[in-house]
């Protein structure tokens, strides 16, 4: 027997067990693809992995190159060069002075709202944000209600640098640049920002970390349930039949699937199961990938986009759940002739299901946004592979084909993400605990839902 089982061993799952088997503990990591990383091998920015994980592990940082943005005009804006906007450099300043305090935050657990609560660490969370200052509070509390479209004008006045900025925070949301809340979801990304590391080496970094930690690593082995008796976790059982004993599970695997699919009903109240069932997971999430040889890229990460309004269209088609009807926003990696592109315009519910027919209609699409500012790469490329969100939910274990194992939104954040009852890591089934993106603070490549649940198991 061991002292606890991490299920899925995405980056979350990668750091809970690092970081449990640095405390002493003998843990199994199981996951059910050939390779540790999970959306590692998805999504292409780094920067947001928490500063405090990184240390606690050891990761390095390794950055990525900033993206070019490009505009089927032809202008482009360079995200790591000088911003030529003069809005640009005061909004920027704002950002930097308010991070901190959120991220200071994100670091911690979520305050306990339920009604039997102290009072003094959600106080305690409110002071933080006082402490900006009459000025910085007010301009938050007043930002963070609006349409990032709204906001980002009332400082700059680049189309194409506004769409840049805005695109990759609606990632994971259900929201365009003009839906309310869309701020906020602006803002808590570039909180985030801390250390630089991509995210495949990101990966290799988390595997070697658990490796030196003692963890025991099983790829291929997809878990069919969660073992209980008397109520108790007890251990998991995998797909072959093999039953592997332990008195805690930390499941890294989303909310939904924990809940509801690898625990024997009887064992999740009428309550529980509701909270679950009400999570939103509506992926958008699509990889094109491809083979190319011959193109002059003209940049290592782009981003493909015209301006908000572009974006805003793209969200009309993941709304009313049909293909693209305007060429899609793209986020482009190259990596050698190896290039992967990823599409935000890719509604789970599409109309009709994810036939043969839709995926090559999407491939179509995304060829033709691409082909507006890479002239040529249609003929001079191959087809490795399409990613669907249904296909992420298949391979990935993905419910929804949701790469965060939850939408992004002000109700599913913080002590509501995933519930006031589930946000602490710890479930009403003694013995189990959760440590994906679905549980606070969510979010994308920070690594802070794992390092605070195995922490939460560490003090229990």
């Amino acid at each position: 027997m061991v002292d606890i089982i991490v299920i899925g061993g995405g980056h979350n799952g990668l750091v809970a067990a690092a970081t449990l088997a640095r405390a002493g503990r003998s843990v199994v990591l199981l996951e059910q693809r050939d390779a540790v990383g999970g959306v590692c091998d998805l999504l292409f920015d780094g920067a947001t992995f928490s500063a405090t994980v990184g240390k606690a592990l050891g990761v390095t940082a390794d950055p990525s190159p900033a993206p070019l943005a490009l505009a089927s005009n032809g202008r482009r804006v360079d995200l790591g060069g000088v911003i030529a906007d003069p809005g640009y450099a005061g909004w920027r300043a704002w950002l930097d002075t308010v991070a901190p305090a959120l991220s200071s935050q994100l670091d911690a657990p979520a305050p306990d709202i339920r009604s039997t609560a102290p009072v003094w660490p959600l106080a305690r969370a409110g002071l933080a944000v006082r402490k900006l200052g009459k000025k910085d509070m007010m301009e938050l509390l007043r930002s963070a209600p609006s349409c990032v479209d709204d906001w980002l004008t009332e400082h700059m006045s680049d189309l194409l640098l506004k769409a840049a900025l805005m695109a990759p925070a609606l990632h994971g949301t259900w929201m365009g640049p003009r839906s309310p809340t869309s701020s906020a979801a602006l803002v808590l990304r570039e909180a985030c920002r801390q250390l630089d590391v991509r995210p495949r080496a990101l990966a290799v970094q988390l595997r070697a970390a658990c490796e030196a930690a003692g963890v025991k690593i099983q790829t291929g082995a997809r878990v069919a349930r969660i073992r209980a008796e008397d109520g108790r976790v007890t251990g998991v059982e995998l797909a072959d039949g093999t039953a592997i004993d332990a008195p805690a599970v930390l499941s890294a695997v989303g909310p939904k699937t924990t809940l509801l699919d690898l625990l024997d009903p009887r064992l999740v109240s009428g309550k529980t199961a509701h909270q679950a069932e009400v999570i939103r997971v509506r992926g958008t999430l699509a990889q094109l990938r491809l083979d190319v040889a011959g193109i002059d890229w003209p940049g290592e990460r782009l981003r493909v986009v015209d301006d908000p309004l572009h974006l805003e269209r793209a969200f009309d088609d993941v709304k009313f759940r049909r293909l693209p009807t305007v060429p899609p926003p793209l986020e482009v990696s190259v990596e050698g002739s190896a290039v992967r592109i990823n599409c935000w315009s890719a509604p789970a519910e599409l109309d009709g299901g994810w036939t043969e027919a839709a995926r090559a209609a999407l491939t179509g699409a995304i060829f033709d946004s691409l082909e507006r500012v890479v002239p040529g790469v249609r003929d001079a490329a191959t087809v490795t592979g399409l990613l669907t969100p249904a296909d992420l939910q298949e391979q990935y274990g993905l419910a929804g084909g949701h790469p965060m194992h939850g939408e992004l939104a002000l109700d599913q954040l913080g002590p509501m993400r995933p519930s006031m009852q589930l946000a602490r890591y710890s479930t009403p089934i003694p013995g189990l605990w959760l440590g994906c993106s679905g549980v606070h603070p969510g979010g994308g490549i920070s690594g802070r839902p794992g390092f605070l649940a195995a922490r939460a198991i560490i003090g229990s």
